[in-house]
């Protein structure tokens, strides 16, 4: 602050002194556009938006909240995450207690019970194995009788034909022609009353088929949970291994995780400033459903503007890093704040379409970065700013 201070007493004596100290009152003029590193502040957990705190051009501080997001589903998370803590802590707990009869007896009920569900699979099995030979036979049988109803058809079809032939001849009487037709009829009856039974007993046949598969897979999984059943019983008799303490111990450590995890999205709900700064854009409002990822607000970090302007090749011996300069804006004219050179470019560039020189606009340039040290309180970014660079006298360091 005191080398700022005696800066601006300088550059005081400056505008009103005719050449002080070997410098002149020439002053070289640079413009550019007052300028601010801008971070945006993105949502890590989606929701609906129940509150916004901050208003753009507010000033923030770090860890300041700026919106809420619906926190309820991630407290279910939570909550869901610590009773799996809990479970999981309790097995853990209880197998390094070692087994109680409680426990023992609990374990021959398991097995009790699987081998009931084998034997009631076995049984279902024994019966869907008769049900499947039923349908077979009862299959067989109405395929036979339609094979011969259907031959019987052909016959009373073929005494029809003859019959017609004599009727036409006169060598039958019409009663005896009806007659064969009647048997006709009823030979037709018969085949359809067997298709439909055949067709009936195919289904049947296959859906005995379908039960015995069903059958025995019920057995396997009775099976399963009978040896299942059995070695629980056995680790239960022996006490916990430590294999068993050793799992139960890495099932806790993956609730405790889930549950940190729980904990740190539900904390996300809550957007916060990243540094001290102020707002500079906002992009929700309360009652808008924010996605994760999703660009909420822009801040620039607080007493950091910067300008970077453009000068000419022939001049660069006029400027250095922690370099002083003077620099003034429209909004407050007659004042002139304090910066300090940060950088000057390594490399030369053509001069930007947007900065205006008086030299021809292809000269080459070398880009200057200039840190604001004073007037945060009245310069924003966007304002168009000259930058002063006093010039040593005639005759200086010759």
């Amino acid at each position: 602050m005191k080398r700022i201070s005696h800066f601006l007493l300088i550059a005081g004596l400056l505008f009103t002194l005719s050449g002080c100290a070997g410098f002149s009152q020439q002053e070289a003029l640079l413009s550019g556009t007052i300028e601010a590193d801008e971070w945006p502040i993105v949502a890590e957990a989606g929701g609906l938006v129940t509150e916004v705190k901050a208003e753009e051009g507010s000033r923030v501080k770090a860890g300041q909240v700026l919106a809420v997001i619906d926190e309820r589903s991630y407290q279910i998370n939570v909550s869901d995450a610590k009773a799996a803590l809990e479970q999981a802590t309790a097995r853990l707990e209880e197998a390094k207690a070692g087994s109680r009869d409680s426990s023992i007896q609990k374990g021959i009920a398991a097995v009790q019970q699987a081998d009931a569900n084998i034997r009631m699979a076995q049984a279902r099995k024994q019966q869907a194995d008769a049900g499947i030979s039923k349908a077979q036979e009862q299959l067989e049988q109405a395929q036979s009788q339609l094979q011969g109803a259907q031959h019987t058809l052909a016959y009373q079809q073929n005494r029809l034909t003859e019959a017609n032939s004599l009727y036409q001849q006169g060598a039958i009487s019409q009663k005896d022609f009806e007659a064969q037709e009647e048997l006709v009829s009823q030979a037709k009856t018969q085949v359809n009353q067997l298709q439909a039974q055949v067709a009936a007993a195919g289904a049947q046949y296959v859906s005995a088929q379908g039960e015995v598969s069903a059958a025995v897979a019920q057995t396997g999984t009775a099976q399963a949970q009978q040896a299942g059943a059995i070695a629980d019983l056995h680790l239960l008799k022996e006490g916990s291994t430590g294999y068993t303490i050793r799992a139960l111990l890495a099932t806790q450590q993956q609730a405790q995780a889930k549950l940190d995890q729980a904990l740190l999205q539900l904390e996300k709900t809550k957007i916060t400033a990243p540094a001290d700064g102020i707002l500079l854009r906002s992009a929700i409002e309360q009652g808008e459903v924010a996605k994760t990822g999703a660009h909420l607000f822009t801040m620039m970090k607080a007493d950091q503007l910067k300008l970077k302007v453009y000068i000419p090749e022939a001049q660069l011996n006029r400027v250095q890093a922690g370099q002083m300069v003077g620099i003034q804006v429209d909004a407050y004219p007659g004042e002139t704040f304090a910066g300090t050179i940060s950088l000057v470019a390594e490399k030369a560039e053509f001069t930007p379409k947007n900065v205006q020189t008086s030299d021809e606009r292809t000269k080459l340039v070398f880009a200057v970065t200039i840190q604001i040290a004073e007037g945060q309180g009245k310069i924003k970014p966007g304002m168009p700013a000259d930058v002063i660079l006093f010039a040593p006298a005639k005759g200086e360091g010759q």
